[in-house]
């Protein structure tokens, strides 16, 4: 169940120079897609793919958290997170096929749509914790309230 396409584009390469490193270049049929993984998984994503600059996700967060009282900066770092992810996505491919070693593009493919539909899953699981931890500490709070005698 192959794709003749890949396969065809595969035959045409002249050698596979996946995990090479950074001077790698990376098959166009590679680097010119999103890389979902990429964008949702981040600092997972590129400790894998040996792609350590994704450890600057992490820098708005520590602004944020060392100016939690400043609202600009607090809508600077989520927008500056948000950047990050969507940089990330579009450098992901060619930065995972720099990263590690592939015996095909077949390979890489799947590889990387098991990072995307991780990520996906994640983030929807993430996202209904969130809400429920929203709602029932709301709850919680509005009965606290409604004991009180003023």
């Amino acid at each position: 169940m192959s794709n003749p396409e890949v396969n065809n584009e595969i035959k045409k390469e002249e050698r596979n120079n996946s995990g090479q490193g950074p001077t790698a270049k990376a098959p166009a049929m590679v680097a010119n897609r999103f890389n979902w993984g990429a964008f949702f998984l981040t600092w997972i994503w590129g400790c894998f793919h040996k792609q350590f600059l994704t450890l600057l996700i992490f820098l708005p967060a520590i602004f944020s958290f060392l100016f939690q009282k400043d609202q600009v900066v607090q809508l600077v770092c989520a927008v500056a997170s948000l950047g990050l992810s969507i940089w990330f996505g579009i450098k992901g491919n060619e930065w995972a096929w720099q990263g590690r070693h592939y015996d095909s593009i077949a390979q890489f493919h799947e590889s990387q749509k098991k990072w995307a539909i991780a990520g996906i899953i994640l983030t929807v699981l993430w996202t209904v914790l969130i809400i429920i931890a929203i709602v029932f500490f709301t709850i919680v709070f509005v009965n606290a309230l409604s004991g009180l005698k003023y």
